[in-house]
């Protein structure tokens, strides 16, 4: 007798399908007439083990990280208790998978945390109505955001209760800026980039490279991992030039967004916050794939910018301190 289990997994990290058959304990090997059965030698059946992270006492086996039905908790102590749609059910991909129930984010996605009310629920209606897009369709972790976002099963109270949450949280920076010409030669593993180990480089380019420091935590959907990001050199200063408005005050980014950039009524808080989803939104309302209130706002910001200029404030605004 035997277990089947099947899931999708992924969002970010992977989609795949997953089968695990695992057999019941007490099952015997089938055995000729005669012979003496023995017990399954599990050990050539190799199942989903359990995993830990520091500080945690929960445990997840990788049917369960790789289910984004369902969020991976590890610390729930350091949490409020999380409305059904952060948390998961059935059929509805999770809020908390992919941006963690901390609110923290990862670089495929955004940080959630701490982000006001009014804002985070303009952007359900942006995204439900279709006012707001994905710039690039083959981009998965945005994809699934619509799918999750448009789906039958979520309703719309569903989707406030996740964005009360989350504006309700204190969001936290992970990520330290390195200028530089040459970086660790990356890879991507869906969606995300990893580190290369052997000491092999790579020129930066015009780009922003930004990846987790422990790719294996990473995967694991730890809210503690750290990130580097990775930026062209004097990106910083032209960056905090470019915030200014180049002496043009009604371009300047502390109108809307407040001094430090930490937020006023108008515009959300983005200091400090991951520097290629702050790039992502800039690209987005360029090219005309955020629409809606807010993107008014913005679209006469970045009319003008280029992509360097994109890559360059986003830098300054991910240095700050949130």
């Amino acid at each position: 007798m035997m277990n089947h289990w099947k899931i999708l997994a992924g969002a970010g990290s992977m989609a795949l399908a997953v089968g695990v058959a695992v057999a019941v304990a007490q099952e015997k090997t089938p055995t000729a007439p005669g012979v003496t059965a023995e017990p399954v030698p599990m050990w050539a059946f190799p199942g989903p083990l359990n995993k830990s992270v520091p500080g945690s006492t929960k445990a997840y086996s990788d049917v369960q990280m790789f289910d984004r039905t369902s969020a991976v908790d590890w610390y729930p102590d350091k949490h409020p208790a999380m409305p059904s749609a952060v948390k998961g059910r059935l059929p509805v991909y999770a809020c908390g998978y992919c941006h963690l129930p901390e609110g923290a984010g990862r670089p495929e996605n955004a940080a959630l945390a701490g982000m006001p009310y009014d804002y985070l629920k303009q952007q359900v209606d942006d995204m439900q109505s279709g006012a707001r897009k994905v710039p690039d369709p083959s981009f998965g972790p945005g994809g699934n955001m619509m799918l999750t976002i448009q789906h039958k099963d979520l309703t719309r109270n569903d989707a406030y209760d996740a964005v009360k949450y989350y504006s309700g949280l204190k969001y936290l920076k992970h990520t330290k800026i390195i200028e530089t010409n040459e970086i660790p030669r990356v890879t991507t593993n869906s969606f995300v980039y990893v580190f290369d180990k052997t000491g092999a480089r790579e020129k930066l380019g015009s780009r922003i490279i930004e990846g987790a420091d422990d790719f294996e935590r990473f995967e694991m959907r730890d809210p503690n991992v750290t990130f580097t990001a990775y930026v062209p050199v004097g990106s910083i200063a032209r960056g905090a030039a470019l915030t200014k408005g180049g002496g043009n005050p009604a371009l300047s980014c502390e109108t809307c967004h407040g001094p430090g950039l930490k937020g006023t009524t108008i515009g959300p808080p983005i200091a400090g916050r991951p520097l290629t989803p702050t790039f992502r939104q800039l690209y987005g309302f360029k090219t005309g794939t955020r629409n809606g209130p807010g993107a008014a706002f913005m679209k006469p910001v970045v009319a003008n910018l280029s992509y360097k200029d994109m890559i360059d404030i986003s830098a300054y605004v991910g240095s700050l301190e949130p």
